[in-house]
């Protein structure tokens, strides 16, 4: 069991940062309701190019620390989790002068395996939470998979986003008696609906812009539904590579006055994108349970999204549509029949109800206390 006054530490490279104040707000949220419980003290994990760019702004306090970690880019990703590991070392006085009473490893690879690296410094109680993309992408390569088994299984706990992902963790190995599946929650202060929605083909997408979020498909289904309902519109919120690729479509095809690509805005600016939508559509090509279709549920929005990961454990009829990923033309016609049914905001309201950070802080604190 837990000391009552001891802080938790937390290690992840998914934390709002100066330079990026909306990232992982999903992982604040959380970290925030556990430090109601205990104090919570955090140690951000920075690729030393992140690092290098916004050093001068890597102000470090008592309660977050950020730890550059060296790799090479686009070669041996499977190294990277010695290099964090190494990095980790510089503040092994400051973590045994905290006095811990337990570490939590919030991304699967390669953030979690230098945890339990480090760990063995420790011998804490030691949990991870996994996300998607950690274990979809890095489970398909054998020497991360088996530096995954090796490490993880010291975890006393492992919690997943999904089913999906718990079981993608026992196929490379990982105890199953260490796997709890613990869905993400939404802030109801924050995703709320509102009374009526604008009738309008109003669509939002909110994600990185990348090509694993679907923003190709996304845009060449918007172009086709778009000639069958001419007041078709599209948000698209989010930073990433594929943007400037996004604008050239977008001036090419004579859109940019019904997409409009936001950037990235502050969650409370999120929420309201998504609750004056009718629809939120995320075509990812793999997830584990985004957090965003959590929120739209909340919003009274119904969403279209990809059978993919833990999105089917958490999408049904009631409050969605789904379909294959890389399908553009199954997407044009979710996109069209979404429009052409009536969503019952009631039904979509009391499917969110499910997914709260008080629920899914209780299990973990329970899970801590058991240890």
């Amino acid at each position: 069991m837990l000391e009552a006054k001891k802080p938790l530490l937390i290690i992840t490279n998914l934390y709002p940062v100066p330079w990026g104040p909306n990232r992982a707000s999903f992982n604040k949220q959380q970290f925030d309701l556990l430090n109601t419980n205990l104090a919570v003290k955090i140690i951000v994990l920075l690729p030393w190019k992140e690092w290098l760019s916004h050093r001068q702004a890597c102000d470090s306090s008592q309660n977050i620390k950020y730890c550059p970690y060296f790799y090479i880019p686009k070669f041996g990703r499977r190294i990277v989790p010695a290099f964090q590991f190494l990095s980790l070392l510089f503040y092994l006085p400051w973590i045994k002068k905290q006095r811990f009473s337990a570490i939590l490893a919030s991304w699967g690879f390669p953030d979690a395996v230098a945890a339990s690296m480090l760990n063995k410094f420790m011998q804490l109680p030691f949990f991870v939470k996994v996300h998607g993309t950690d274990v979809n992408e890095n489970s398909k390569f054998p020497a991360r998979s088996r530096l995954m088994k090796k490490w993880l299984n010291k975890a006393n706990t492992i919690f997943c986003a999904s089913q999906a992902l718990a079981d993608a963790l026992k196929g490379i190995g990982i105890s199953k008696q260490k796997l709890s599946v613990n869905y993400n929650g939404v802030n109801p202060d924050v995703f709320y609906p509102i009374n009526q929605k604008p009738y309008r083909q109003n669509f939002v997408f909110v994600g990185s812009l990348i090509e694993t979020k679907g923003c190709n498909e996304l845009l060449a289904a918007f172009i086709q539904v778009k000639q069958k309902f001419p007041e078709m519109q599209l948000d698209i919120i989010g930073e990433g590579p594929m943007k400037n690729s996004l604008v050239d479509k977008i001036n090419q095809h004579g859109l940019t006055d019904s997409i409009r690509l936001r950037g990235s805005v502050v969650l409370s600016q999120v929420a309201e994108y998504i609750r004056c939508a009718n629809f939120l559509v995320l075509p990812s090509y793999r997830e584990g349970v985004p957090n965003v279709l959590l929120e739209s549920f909340a919003s009274g929005t119904p969403v279209i999204s990809t059978r993919v990961g833990g999105i089917p454990e958490v999408v049904n009829n009631d409050v969605g549509l789904l379909v294959d990923a890389k399908n553009e033309l199954m997407l044009a016609a979710a996109m069209e029949k979404a429009m052409n049914i009536k969503w019952s905001t009631e039904v979509i309201l009391k499917h969110a109800s499910q997914f709260n950070w008080q629920n899914n802080v209780q299990h973990v604190l329970e899970k801590m206390d058991e240890s």
